[in-house]
């Protein structure tokens, strides 16, 4: 079966009965102004705890990757509190610069995000544009011989092959002959990531609490922080949502084959407040 999709997960989010303008989760009033973004603030269930995050929403018409800042911020304060969970229970996280194991694993990304990452490679000068791009298309190239993606397939593929039944067990097969083929994140260079601001929420959220030689290893052993809130996951139901089409998880190696074909499904403006109660929705009917 084609694999699609992020790594599970819950999420838990709490909001009012209302999505009345103005108001933020669970009816906290936000500021209102004529500016380009308002101050809201969102009641998180996250651990068995309640917790208030503070965020900005994009209002007004706006285009539909201003989701991804609101999201990432999102992540970052929940990857907060999780990581200092984490450090209450005795554990530390063992991620390091120049560790570079989960720059060769399985990495989802929304949408969104492959439509980013193609207007981040646009934006590098002329040499390194193409020095990535090719990394890319060798990356593909070697997905193609190893039969984890289908040649066939018209270009904007989205999916990698298994012959597995289930999703979590296809999961499991791609995500281990992925990295079996040791293929290096196109962006990663000289050990580190070019792009760290621009780096995939999956790979924000990432944060192993184990020795790294598990990570090495692709052991079944190795524990990551708790990620309650999987915000590439809810990303991606959002695009489906708002575009009214399916949409899953693409393998970054993917990203600028896929932004080409689709990313022009994207480009519409959007309600951003309408956007905001969407990411909150979905994150609650994911989790809380």
């Amino acid at each position: 079966m084609p694999w699609s999709g992020g790594r599970g997960g819950r999420t838990a989010p709490s909001r009012g009965p209302g999505r009345r303008p103005g108001r933020a989760a669970r009816g906290v009033p936000v500021k209102q102004s004529r500016k380009a973004y308002e101050d809201a603030k969102v009641h998180l269930h996250v651990l068995g705890e309640e917790h208030e995050v503070d965020c900005k929403v994009r209002v007004g018409r706006t285009a539909f990757h201003e989701l991804l800042p609101l999201a990432r911020s999102l992540s970052a304060s929940i990857l907060a509190i999780t990581t200092a969970h984490a450090r209450a229970e005795g554990k530390e996280i063992s991620c390091q610069k120049g560790c570079t194991s989960c720059c060769r694993q399985l990495v989802p990304v929304s949408p969104i995000e492959a439509r980013r990452l193609a207007e981040v490679v646009a934006a590098m000068p002329e040499s390194r544009r193409a020095e990535v791009r090719e990394r890319f298309v060798r990356a593909i190239e070697r997905l193609e011989h190893a039969g984890l993606v289908d040649p066939r397939a018209p270009k904007g593929r989205a999916a990698l092959v298994s012959r597995e039944a289930t999703p979590r067990a296809a999961w499991d097969d791609v995500s281990r002959r992925y990295y079996e083929l040791r293929i290096d994140c196109p962006f990663l260079e000289g050990d580190l990531c070019s792009i760290y601001e621009e780096r995939p929420i999956a790979c924000r959220e990432y944060n192993a609490v184990t020795d790294p030689a598990l990570c090495e290893a692709l052991d079944p052993g190795i524990e990551i922080a708790p990620r309650p809130v999987p915000m590439g996951d809810a990303l991606t139901k959002v695009t489906a949502e708002l575009t009214g089409k399916s949409q899953a998880g693409i393998p970054l190696a993917l990203a600028l084959e896929w932004a080409r074909a689709h990313g022009k499904t994207l480009e519409r403006e959007r309600d951003g407040e309408a956007m905001f109660w969407a990411l909150m929705r979905v994150m609650e009917e994911d989790g809380a």
